[in-house]
């Protein structure tokens, strides 16, 4: 059985030095490496990794998440934003961001970095990020909406 560390150090490895496009292009990889491992396993390192897919011209591809070193300036959530190909919608106290497959949860942490005091959680899914608003001021939800909205503009 191969280590978690190492498994984590070739993954990086590999969507460093390689388009890796798929989970089984990973599954290859790492087989080709010595290390067969199930597509389950890499399903869950991809998770834990929080890689992100980031398309260019010759398709999406995996990616370490750009904001690892915890950069909580403008610039960097619109960059994260534009990358991921966010889209917002919001309906009540909720604002939904829509992303690339594998970026949710990495929005979701960069936005839980700005402690926003609008917002009372925020919640990643695999395409999408969630902003649950306090609902004690109706403003709130224009407030964020805003914000987001000039970053991805």
């Amino acid at each position: 059985m191969m280590d978690k560390q190492l498994r984590h150090d070739l993954i990086k490895k590999a969507v460093q030095e390689n388009k890796i496009a798929s989970q089984s292009d990973l599954v290859t990889y790492l087989a080709q490496e010595g290390y067969p491992i199930t597509q389950a396993t890499v399903s869950r390192d991809i998770s834990e990794l929080h890689l992100i897919k980031v398309a260019d011209a010759q398709g999406a591809f995996y990616q370490l998440p750009q904001v690892e070193q915890l950069d909580r300036s403008d610039a960097a959530l619109t960059d994260l934003l534009t990358n991921v190909g966010a889209r917002l919608y919001r309906q009540d106290n909720l604002i939904n961001i829509e992303v690339a497959p594998g970026s949710g949860i990495v929005v979701a942490n960069a936005i839980k970095q700005r402690r926003w005091s609008e917002v009372f959680t925020v919640v990643g899914t695999d395409d999408s990020t969630l902003l649950v608003l306090k609902s004690d001021d109706l403003n709130n939800r224009d407030l964020v909406w805003d914000r987001l909205s000039t970053l991805l503009n």
